[in-house]
């Protein structure tokens, strides 16, 4: 038992609040339409929102208890399970909330030596561009900087595999940091990174600002993929289950309610608030329809943030394999006796199963009956293995 283990207390009366963190993003939605709905309290559990300032204040807080579960990337549950980069604590996701909704964004100075280099704008989104103008820079010179927002998030893996299938080596060949999704277009403006990979709407307001360049989404980069999960601590869903799933049913009509497009007036209404979003609701609406900044780039419509559906919502096993192929390619996974047996029991599928009454057998998970673990690893750490182009739901492709 680690530490923060004995730390956390387990058994937390069945009628006390539950605190539930979020982050200011479109896809916190799910979160702030649940309680301002009623949707919480008809499920009979009393939800207190925290609005947080960073991915590490909320993993923090959930592991110690502080907040019950939050809002999180949905890499955060595997990384707090694992060690890296904070205390080892158990944190499960039984309900993702949100697919897709990630874009890199560039500078307007990056974007004019890019476009020097290619009038073709393939060659711009799939960063051969980038390659040209890197090969030109003087060896004395600075290396060029992309933010991203959190160590163990899609984002980061995203960039990486970007840069990478550019022969841009992320390590070597630029400089990567961390920065809060709210301070992007701060740190893009004043010229302190060349660039950055953020989810909505970070990148549509860079363009409407005149600041910067938006030039390929995630959903190019893998498809459809889960983006943000509901993460609760482990030991508090152990010890309150009813709690927990009640959690689930709130946040699958929540999803249900922010998919519905009739309700799309009233729900940019509920997030401009500032104890929400603290932002125009004109500036959301880019999150939510094909509505975007014009002149620069068009998203797929596939790329647009989507929030509910079975396979959307659903603990999705094979992405959880995924994002730990992920941290092992990029030097960042520990020793783990069996991935599989870690991905289930982090991205519990029986939980979402048992909180929604469906009777239907849990997925069968047959990665490993393809491939032994170290094989799968190795093949996504030589980018022979690669998610599906239209998404996880697909599988894999391998090279």
């Amino acid at each position: 038992m680690s530490t923060l283990d004995r730390l956390i207390p387990i058994n937390a009366p069945s009628d006390a609040d539950v605190s539930l963190g979020f982050i200011p993003l479109i896809d916190s939605a799910p979160f702030v339409i649940a309680k301002e709905k009623g949707f919480f309290e008809k499920e009979g559990v009393n939800v207190v929102l925290s609005k947080e300032a960073s991915w590490a204040s909320i993993r923090d807080k959930v592991a110690f208890n502080l907040l019950q579960g939050a809002h999180m990337l949905a890499s955060m549950p595997l990384a707090s399970g694992l060690g890296v980069g904070s205390a080892k604590v158990n944190i499960q996701t039984s309900f993702t909330v949100s697919q897709n909704g990630n874009g890199i964004t560039v500078s307007n100075e990056l974007y004019q030596l890019m476009s020097t280099e290619t009038n073709n704008s393939n060659e711009i989104r799939n960063g051969k561009a980038l390659k040209s103008v890197m090969a030109k820079k003087g060896k004395h010179e600075k290396p060029l900087k992309f933010a991203m927002v959190y160590p163990y998030s899609s984002h980061h893996y995203q960039l990486r595999d970007w840069l990478s299938r550019a022969n841009i080596d992320p390590d070597k060949d630029v400089e990567l940091i961390v920065v809060p999704p709210t301070k992007m277009i701060d740190f893009l403006k004043n010229s302190a990174i060349d660039g950055y990979c953020v989810g909505e709407p970070w990148n549509s307001l860079a363009v409407e600002q005149g600041i910067g360049h938006m030039i390929v989404t995630g959903y190019e980069i893998w498809g459809n993929t889960p983006e943000k999960v509901l993460g609760v601590n482990q030991n508090w869903a152990n010890a309150n289950s009813e709690q927990h799933d009640a959690l689930i049913r709130a946040l699958n009509t929540a999803c249900e309610w922010v998919d519905d497009a009739a309700n799309l007036e009233e729900l940019l209404s509920v997030l401009s608030h500032p104890d929400y979003l603290n932002c125009p609701a004109e500036q959301l609406r880019y999150g939510f329809s094909a509505i975007k900044p014009s002149g620069q780039f068009d998203w797929p419509m596939e790329a647009y943030q989507k929030f509910s559906s079975d396979k959307i919502n659903r603990p999705n096993t094979d992405y959880a394999l995924w994002l730990l192929g992920q941290m092992n390619r990029w030097g960042q996974l520990p020793a783990v006796s069996s991935l599989l047996d870690f991905a289930i029991n982090t991205f519990d599928d029986r939980v979402y199963c048992r909180a929604l009454n469906i009777n239907q057998p849990c997925k069968p998970y047959s990665l490993t009956g393809l491939l032994s673990e170290s094989d799968w690893l190795k093949g996504v750490a030589e980018d022979k293995i690669r998610i599906h182009p239209d998404g996880i739901e697909f599988g894999f492709d391998y090279l």
